[in-house]
């Protein structure tokens, strides 16, 4: 029998839809939030009905204006070995293809999420960085913080020093958020956000850090360092400790300090005990021609 499918954009009309989906997934946040999801103009959620039967799903968000960050991917075991998430997501990158404000196309997988990678794989987006997500739930199992803490910048200028030059590189990749990193542009880090996260730097002026509150189901402070020394750096931690305890104070005891990092920096950890470490997150996306 010939498969007939169509692709057509969700609404909160199909929730019961989404929700009947027998995906395997327990307490997915996709039917938690489905709502936003499908109403918010930064994102769009679409679904691949085989036989008239809701196969797969999958969606964009936009971030900063032109970032399509592909996500929300699933698929109802039932439809399983017939290429539908492969079609869903062609169809959203073609979809995303079509926008002029768009300028780049990704999409983070986990690392041992493979029928995810597969489909990325075959649609051919380059793979461009794996991070390490390491909350530090334990700091009492670290090693002392040594050296003095580094100077908070406070004005728009002293940051700009430090960003304007990533800006210009998008060879960098830089943590937006917690589970969304992106290459660097000028689009992506605005005055506005730089005003709202708080920037240190070391006495030498040859490093700097950034601390940002963000909330992923948990509250984190998020904290943004380019370079591998970060457990080496002289008062750095001890920074990040006492920023921790500010901004507890701000938004409440149940915070850690969150991390993404590469895998050259997750082997320096003085102790791996010390924090509680997902499986690493993989980017991949392409800039728009």
């Amino acid at each position: 029998m010939i498969d007939t499918m169509q692709i057509r954009q969700l609404t909160i009309d199909d929730e019961s839809l989404v929700a009947n989906m027998q995906t395997g997934i327990e307490d997915d946040y996709v039917v938690r939030v489905f709502e936003r999801l499908v109403t918010h103009d930064n994102q769009r959620l679409y679904g691949l009905f085989s036989e008239g039967e809701l196969a797969s799903i999958a969606g964009y968000t936009v971030y900063q204006g032109q970032y399509g960050m592909l996500g929300r991917l699933r698929s109802d075991q039932r439809f399983l070995g017939n290429g539908h998430a492969t079609s869903i997501i062609q169809y959203v990158i073609n979809e995303l293809e079509q926008l002029d404000h768009i300028k780049w196309i990704g999409a983070n997988t986990q690392l041992h999420n493979f029928a995810a990678k597969r489909v990325l794989e075959k649609l051919n987006l380059p793979q461009l960085e794996m991070l390490y997500p390491a909350v530090l739930t334990q700091p009492e199992q670290m090693p002392e913080a040594n050296g003095d803490t580094w100077k908070e910048l406070t004005t728009l200028d002293e940051k700009r020093r430090w960003i304007d030059p990533i800006k210009q590189d998008d060879s960098v990749i830089f943590p937006l958020e917690s589970y969304y990193p992106f290459p660097a542009s000028p689009a992506l880090l605005t005055d506005d956000l730089l005003e709202s996260w708080t920037f240190f730097e070391n006495d030498a002026q040859d490093r700097f850090v950034i601390v940002k509150h963000d909330q992923k189901k948990n509250q984190y402070a998020h904290v943004v360092y380019l370079w591998d020394d970060l457990f080496e750096q002289p008062g750095l931690m001890k920074t990040l400790y006492k920023t921790l305890s500010t901004f507890k104070q701000q938004y409440g005891d149940d915070l850690n300090l969150r991390f993404d990092i590469p895998e050259s920096t997750r082997q320096l950890i003085p102790n791996d005990e010390a924090f509680t470490f997902q499986d690493p997150w993989i980017l991949h996306g392409y800039w728009k021609k």
